[in-house]
């Protein structure tokens, strides 16, 4: 009997449920008749409840949503949801329960809120749960910042994800979210905004067209209401903001014209309504109410720099000296009415929560809005905007000159600055700038006082370091006063060198003239002027820079600077001098000009630097010892340039004293102040993998130091980076330490696998990818199995360092393994790559544990789940491989013919770039792994002559690209690398193809594909240049593929790249122990966790093919001899 649900007089009379059909159809009856009951699940906090949507008359128009059971009064609530009380308090305490500060108790209420996600309503629940007034003010934000992260994660409708949004539960948040937004306040309303902005992403216009005019007739309504004005310009703002950095397409112009034809003449009478409260005769003094008019025109210049960003729109072209008239009177208030807005702001408890204010006063938020709309314009729409240009240069000059250097303005005179700069960079501009007068005036009024360092600046160096890192270093500070300050300065310099450097010449003298004069003085002098060399080292560091890479630094200088002769005046005396805490802003400058400039100084200094770096490890100050972790790293990561083989600048016996280093980074990573510093970890990974064996007497205090602080980041983790990072050294300490004894993995085991299970039993999902890789890391630490090299004995590199193939690995990894099987872990996006990688550590080197537990057709279930996403292809052929690799012969081949079923059904269904590049690489291992012949047979099994609509389909279109673009090539990123050589004055580029740009793992799988290819071409009758063979029409193209391949070169880079990946394989001598695993750089990109130093080689199935070009030639002049006078 189907479940049913007997409703009278809107009350559930009784429930018939049979345990087996708790997920089939449901009917709904009154009297007797059926109202079409469509779906039902668990209540996850009441089993005997069904979570049941009803459609028909008796409870509204649509549908509704309830928990039932038997009594329940069903009644159409919010658009005909109806909440249950009981569930909805339930999920409120969860809500509340994340903001716990014990871990357990918010993790658990976290896993909660993850598991009911995908039930039916979860949404609407949050809603509801947030306008709900009598709940707890964090309980409501909590739900709003919940339901904002659920749509952004769910709302776009994947190709391989579940919809986890029905689409009852769309439409009801599309039609009641404008109306909770507005109902709302503060960081309630900005999450719904959000919200609303995030759905408008993927739905609008198309899927919801009524957004816009919805927008539009609320705020026309409304009239003196300006909060809710506010409101509806924020929700706007959200919507339009990501036209900002969209990629241009028809699509996107075709919305931005529908949003300018409709939302573009309201907002522009609306800016002008509101500015004749602010200037003119109709100008208030009420504070108050002048906060939130200058709120909405701070959200209305956002929303013109959004609308104008791609093009210049018709409308704003016919409008723009009305806009500029705004935009002129905005940045030229008068004083009081600053004063006024301010003030009151304050008084009202004001702040800007949509980005970046940076303790910024309304009105110069609202100003420095008004530089970046201007600014855009100078830039992109200079011969419209030059009418006004003039008067705009003076408005800001003025504004520049006028404005004190205090930290609430550093927003406002960082964009105008850069407004400055945008205006000196266009060439036809240049007469605003040239005479020796107006440049000698922007550099001693406008440029010098915002180059020098704030009592802000000094403050933010002494108590917050991370942040002012993060404005020095990394370049977050784009739009900060200093920053923009020497953008202004390379503006000028690229405008008008030789004159802006010989003005600068002479304050930089001066500047280091009086800081001499100080230390020459005493102490107590150099103390007071060190400012005086702060400021020159940043006039050089911006008058000399032009090229720059991130791999490098800065890769060419202006000629008029002199950077070497300059370090070795004024910076090196600094970084030998042995007093690491005195004047320790110097010291940090002197340590960026080294991070800076690296790639121009003389060769013979880096190792130098490398070795001074262990003393300012041991300084006091977080900004100096980090900086200095930083200088470490970059300068282990630089290669020397035209080598077939990356050969590393610094060698690991060019570090004077190892043991110290390694002691020294330990020592300050133990330091409160930088017990999380991504920095020191980054340049700990970069030490030890430079060191290699040199390494290897440190281990005892630096793995302990290691498990140590895993253990802790485990018990709350905050800093992704940082736990990538330490996940990376932890895999480099097993590789380093098993490489010299094999017998120490299981001192690792013992050290490592409580803590893995803690990770596991506690359902920390964030380092699950991390586990993964380390244990296939460890797993890997064994050699291949007996039957691996049995099967393929003679044929097979082994690269194992273990050299006794009976030590097996321990049980933990076999009661492991069912649990790595479950299907819900291979559910998450994130852990696919990592358990895939994991699966292939156990086939080939733990198959005896899968065996035992009779896993393989579990292996095929996991290749068949994954070959079916177009995500995760390339991961189903991870694993496939690995069982073709592994499995005996005997007990695979009864599965390949459903194997190759499951190929062509992909293929059938989504055919997709990358996995008809993954396939055809699959191909060619399969043929290197059994045989031409084999590959033929098996899929001509499933569908006579099949193998011909491969060939023609897969194979000969993508011959050529698997070859010439093997997967394993570095990122093109950094493939584009420019390779300094440090004796010179400027670098020097290499051919970009060449093997220094490539990985081992990319010069490996151009052989493999390419020696797979060929034996298919070369092995087999069935496809041959015989008239007569079943595929002999084919052959001809293929080796057509196949030779155009080998001709472009891996990377396609033509007959230079083949050569040099040809010598870098046939090498007999490594500079480094893992290669090109050294150089590359390593991101901590928390979306991958893709660890560097957990990557893997399979088995090298043809280590007889050095040079595939040889090879292939070798390979033809056998099948010649064999059928004479069919190849030509």
């Amino acid at each position: 009997m189907p479940p049913q649900v007997i409703v009278e007089n809107n009350v559930v009379m009784s429930l018939h449920i049979h345990p087996k059909a708790l997920r089939s159809r449901l009917s709904c009856h009154r009297d007797s008749e059926p109202l079409g009951l469509t779906s039902s699940c668990h209540d996850p906090l009441d089993p005997r409840r069904l979570f049941v949507v009803c459609r028909g008359s008796l409870l509204g128009e649509g549908y509704s949503c309830c928990w039932v059971h038997k009594g329940f009064l069903v009644l159409p609530l919010n658009h005909n949801h109806t909440m249950d009380p009981s569930y909805t308090n339930d999920l409120a305490l969860k809500l509340e329960k994340t903001l716990s500060p014990v871990l357990e108790e918010r993790r658990k209420a976290e896993n909660f809120l993850k598991s009911v996600e995908k039930q039916p309503g979860y949404s609407v629940y949050l809603l509801f749960i947030l306008q709900d007034s009598s709940r707890p003010m964090a309980v409501r934000l909590s739900a709003a910042i919940t339901l904002k992260n659920f749509i952004k994660n769910h709302w776009k409708l994947e190709a391989d994800a579940d919809n986890l949004i029905p689409d009852a539960d769309r439409n009801h948040l599309k039609a009641q979210l404008i109306n909770a937004m507005l109902t709302s306040t503060g960081s309630i309303q900005h999450q719904l905004s959000e919200a609303i902005g995030l759905i408008g992403r993927e739905d609008f216009p198309s899927r919801w067209p009524d957004l816009l005019p919805d927008i539009i007739q609320r705020m026309a309504q409304l009239g003196a209401d300006m909060d809710t004005v506010q409101g509806l310009l924020y929700t706007a703002h959200s919507l339009f903001k990501r036209y900002r950095h969209e990629m241009r397409s028809n699509e996107l112009f075709s919305e931005m014209k529908l949003v300018i034809q409709q939302f573009a003449e309201p907002l522009t009478t609306l800016a002008t309504n509101l500015m004749n409260f602010v200037v003119g005769p109709n100008r208030i003094n009420d504070g108050p109410r002048l906060v939130n008019i200058f709120r909405a025109l701070l959200f209305i210049c956002k929303i013109f720099l959004s609308l104008n960003c791609q093009d210049l729109p018709e409308f704003f072209e016919d409008n723009m000296a009305q806009w500029m008239q705004i935009f002129r009177e905005l940045l030229r208030l008068d004083p009081q009415m600053t004063e006024l807005v301010n003030t009151a702001a304050v008084t009202v408890g004001y702040a800007d929560e949509d980005c970046g204010s940076g303790g910024s006063s309304l009105v110069e938020q609202v100003k420095s809005q008004v530089c970046d709309n201007i600014g855009l314009y100078a830039t992109k729409y200079a011969s419209d905007f030059t009418p006004y240009l003039a008067e705009f240069v003076k408005d800001v000059w003025e504004m520049l000159i006028t404005t004190k250097v205090e930290p609430k303005y550093d927003m406002l005179i960082g964009n105008a600055l850069e407004f400055l700069s945008s205006v000196v960079s266009r060439p036809q501009h240049k007469q605003l700038f040239e005479s020796p007068e107006t440049l000698q005036k922007l550099c001693e009024l406008i440029i010098l006082p915002n180059i020098q360092l704030s009592s802000s600046d000094e403050e933010l160096f002494e108590d917050n370091p991370e942040e002012y890192i993060r404005h020095d270093l990394e370049g977050s500070d784009a739009h900060t006063r200093r920053k923009s300050a020497c953008n202004l300065v390379c503006a000028l310099c690229e405008a008008f060198e030789g004159p802006v450097i010989s003005n600068f010449a002479t304050y930089i003298t001066h500047l280091l003239s009086q800081y001499e004069a100080a230390v020459a003085a005493g102490n107590a002098s150099a103390i007071s002027s060190w400012g005086a060399k702060d400021s020159a080292l940043l006039l050089v560091t911006s008058l000399a820079s032009r090229g720059k890479t991130e791999k490098l630094g800065v890769t060419s200088s202006s000629e008029l600077v002199n950077i070497p002769t300059f370090f070795e005046s004024h910076v090196l005396p600094e970084l030998q001098n042995p007093a690491v805490d005195q004047l320790p802003v110097i010291k940090a400058d002197c340590l960026r000009y080294a991070i800076t400039f690296r790639g121009l100084l003389p060769s013979a200094t880096i190792p130098v630097l490398v070795n001074l770096v262990p003393n300012f490890l041991a300084a006091n100050s977080p900004v100096v010892h980090n900086y200095a972790a930083v200088l470490l790293e970059k300068l282990l990561l630089m290669t020397l340039p035209d080598q077939p083989i990356l050969t590393p600048l610094v060698s690991k016996m060019d570090i004077s004293a190892p043991d110290l280093l390694i002691q020294r980074l330990l020592e300050t990573l133990s330091r409160q102040c930088s017990l999380e510093s991504v920095y020191l970890m980054r340049a700990l990974l970069r030490a030890c993998a430079c060191l290699e064996d040199r390494c290897l007497p440190s281990m005892n205090i630096l793995v302990p130091h290691l498990v140590n602080r895993l253990g802790q980041v485990v018990k709350n983790p905050t800093k992704p980076q940082f736990n990538h990072f330490l996940f990376e050294v932890i895999c480099l300490s097993v590789k380093l330490t098993c490489a010299a004894d094999c017998g120490s993995i299981v001192h690792f085991e013992a050290a490592l696998f409580p803590v893995f299970q803690e990770i596991l039993q506690n359902d920390i999902t964030e380092f699950f990818p991390y586990v993964f890789q380390l244990l296939a890391v460890m797993l890997e630490q064994y050699s291949l199995c007996e039957s691996v090299l049995a099967l393929h004995s003679g044929r097979l590199k082994n690269g194992s360092n273990v050299p006794n193939a009976n030590v097996r690995p321990a049980p933990p990894y076999t009661a492991l393994l069912p649990r790595l099987m479950t299907p819900s872990l291979w559910e998450t996006g994130g852990t696919v790559a990592p358990l895939a990688r994991l699966m292939q550590a156990y086939l080939l080197h733990n198959l005896e544990a899968v065996l035992s537990l009779n896993k393989v057709e579990a292996m095929l279930g996991i290749f068949q789940r994954l070959i079916a996403s177009r995500t995760n292809d390339v991961h189903a052929f991870t694993v496939l491989t690995a069982l073709l690799l592994s499995v005996p012969r005997q007990l695979i081949q009864p599965f390949l013919s459903q194997v190759f079923i499951c190929i062509f059904q992909r293929l059938q269904s989504a055919k997709t770039e990358k996995f008809l590049r993954c396939l055809t690489h699959f191909l060619a291992n399969f043929v290197l792994i059994f045989s031409a012949n084999d590959l033929i047979l098996i899929t001509d099994s499933v569908q006579d002559r099949i193998f011909g609509r491969i060939l023609e389909k897969v194979i000969i279109p993508y011959a050529e690209t698997a070859i010439s673009s093997p997967f394993g090539l570095i990122n093109p990123t950094q493939v584009l690398t420019t390779h300094c050589n440090a004796g010179d004055a400027h670098a020097t580029k290499t051919n970009i193809l060449s093997s220094v740009s490539m990985s081992h793992l990319a010069r490996n799988s151009w052989r493999t594909v390419s020696a797979g290819l060929v034996n298919l071409c070369t092995d087999t009758d069935q496809l041959s240049p015989v008239v007569g063979a079943k595929y002999h029409s084919f052959w001809a193209p293929l080796v057509n593929a196949v030779v155009s391949g080998l001709t472009a070169g891996p990377g396609k880079g033509g007959v230079m790249a083949s050569e040099a990946a040809v010598v870098a394989e046939s090498s007999t001598v490594s500079p480094t122990k893992f290669g090109d695993e050294r150089f590359t750089d390593v991101t901590g990109d928390s979306t991958s966790y893709s660890l560097i130093f957990a990557s893997y080689r399979l088995p090298d199935l043809c280590p007889e093919v050095t040079d595939p070009r040889s090879y292939l030639s070798t390979k033809l002049g056998a099948l010649s001899a064999r059928v004479p006078g069919k190849v030509c």
